[in-house]
């Protein structure tokens, strides 16, 4: 997708919505290229403006995100696009090293989405030229700490999981709506798994176990990811099935909440 889809700096209109004043973020690596519009401001309802936009992206070719990054750095960490052509040849399954749970049946409800994105605060929202909305993060060059040298493999576990990124922030924390989430302990054991061999903390609660992480996983519409440099460096972490396999692991809280400014 051509950074030349972005719109101009300014106000601007997509469709029904009306967004405050933007600017094109260049990042100081790379090309010299734009890689987002980012608004200026915080934008009220973010989460319901996301949709829209969503909904439009089809007819505009720009992905919706919603930034809210705690630092308020001006360029929200972009950098180097990475190469996009290597994404189509990357396979979830191998990023994880484990197989991968089947999908689920059930979708969320209409009340549920009502309930996740009605409770963001409010936040800048980002609009990104990509082919498909988990291709954002390699599209504007987004790193994470230590465990992937490039958003590309983040991007290739996205597009298995068939979650759209609702937003990014604080740090390397990225936020998913999912819109078939486990519905069972079982289900979410596997799916916890993957989780596990993905990220470094899960749920917004800092949840790097398996039994946890399924539990915060079941019904839950939102999954929160992030990556940062553990507070034990010389612990060696157990393997997805060694964690599987440890039922005496006590439980976390149940639920990862679905919007909270954290």
């Amino acid at each position: 997708m051509a950074a030349d889809t972005l719109p101009e700096e300014g106000e601007l209109r997509l469709g029904a919505v009306v967004l405050p004043p933007g600017r094109r973020i260049v990042p100081p690596e790379g090309p010299g290229e734009p890689v987002a519009w980012v608004t200026t401001q915080p934008v009220q309802d973010p989460g319901r403006v996301w949709s829209a936009l969503s909904d439009a992206y089809l007819e505009t070719g720009l992905v919706p995100v919603v930034l809210t990054d705690g630092e308020q750095d001006e360029d929200f960490f972009f950098s180097a696009p990475d190469d996009l052509a290597e994404l189509d040849r990357l396979d979830a399954a191998s990023v994880l090293g484990i197989s991968l749970a089947p999908p689920e049946d059930g979708k969320l409800s209409m009340a549920e989405h009502q309930q996740v994105l009605g409770s963001l605060p409010p936040a800048p929202i980002g609009l990104v030229p990509a082919r498909r909305p988990a291709d954002v993060l390699p599209a504007v060059g987004w790193r994470t700490i230590d465990r992937f040298p490039t958003s590309l493999p983040i991007a290739a576990v996205l597009r298995s999981w068939e979650a759209r990124l609702v937003d990014v922030g604080p740090g390397a924390q990225i936020r998913l709506l999912v819109e078939r989430p486990p519905r069972s302990t079982e289900a979410a054991q596997r799916v916890a798994a993957e989780h596990f061999a993905f990220c470094d903390e899960c749920a917004g609660q800092g949840l790097h176990d398996i039994p946890g992480i399924a539990a915060s996983l079941v019904d839950a519409p939102v999954w929160t990811c992030w990556w940062g440099r553990s507070a034990s460096p010389d612990d060696q972490p157990a393997s997805p099935e060694d964690q599987a396999a440890s039922p005496e692991d006590p439980p976390a809280s149940p639920g990862d909440q679905p919007a909270s400014s954290e």
